[in-house]
């Protein structure tokens, strides 16, 4: 019998957190207040895109998007914990929160996505039939595969909202560099094949600004989700 797979067998590939609310307009006055700001906090921040309605920036501790009705906040790497995570996210959205003026969270979501790489796209495909994470037995369906190749299920109810999903795939990574620096730096072309595992928790019911604390909140629905994903892994025990 195939041993269950657990979330430490995953590579974290992006752990992003993200605020909804309505459409804020002050952003058209106050993103280059708000990216002030923000140089206290962070290094090296360096802006990528810029617009009226939407703004990127990255630094050393990771990727900011500012946008009329969002706000969000992702990094590659954080580890097993997620402490330094919630700290910077608390800097960053107490920050849009206070400049923009907004005082009701529709939606404050936690996505965990994670690769556990293989040798070949079938062997993903074996992995992940080997879960078993529905009582179908494998047979050939649709005149397709004999088990599925991504595995979806949603949890929803007033308060709270969770997404899980398991694909066997193949990730492309492209990037093509200007001739004139190619002897400098090398285009990137690889693929990536595994299993991708996808996450996204999340209140399904506004929240006023003042009763989240987002250090608390992230931690919290961290080790939830790590903990939810070795439960289902392991057959919903």
């Amino acid at each position: 019998m195939a041993t269950p797979l657990r979330i430490d067998d995953f590579k974290l590939f992006t752990l992003t957190c993200e605020l909804r609310y309505k459409n804020a307009y002050l952003i058209y006055d106050k993103t280059g207040q708000i990216l002030t700001d923000l140089r206290q906090h962070f290094n090296e921040i360096e802006v990528g895109t810029a617009s009226p309605p939407q703004t990127s920036f990255t630094s050393e501790e990771g990727t900011f998007v500012l946008e009329l009705g969002a706000c969000r906040f992702t990094v590659a790497k954080a580890e097993k914990g997620a402490e330094i995570f919630a700290k910077h996210c608390k800097v960053y959205f107490e920050t849009v929160m206070r400049h923009l003026n907004i005082s009701l969270l529709t939606r404050i979501g936690l996505r965990y996505i994670a690769r556990k790489e293989s040798k070949s796209l079938d062997d993903s495909k074996v992995a992940l039939a080997a879960l078993r994470l529905t009582g179908l037995n494998p047979t050939k369906r649709f005149n397709s595969s004999d088990s599925p190749t991504e595995v979806l299920f949603r949890w929803e109810d007033s308060q709270i909202g969770a997404f899980f999903r398991l694909k066997a795939e193949t990730t492309e990574i492209k990037t093509n560099t200007p001739l004139e620096l190619r002897d400098l730096v090398q285009p990137i072309d690889k693929k990536i094949i595994g299993l991708t595992l996808d996450i996204d928790y999340y209140t399904a019911a506004a929240v006023q600004r003042e009763q989240w604390e987002p250090e608390e909140w992230i931690q919290q629905k961290f080790r939830i989700i790590r903990k939810e994903a070795d439960s289902i892994m392991e057959g919903g025990a």
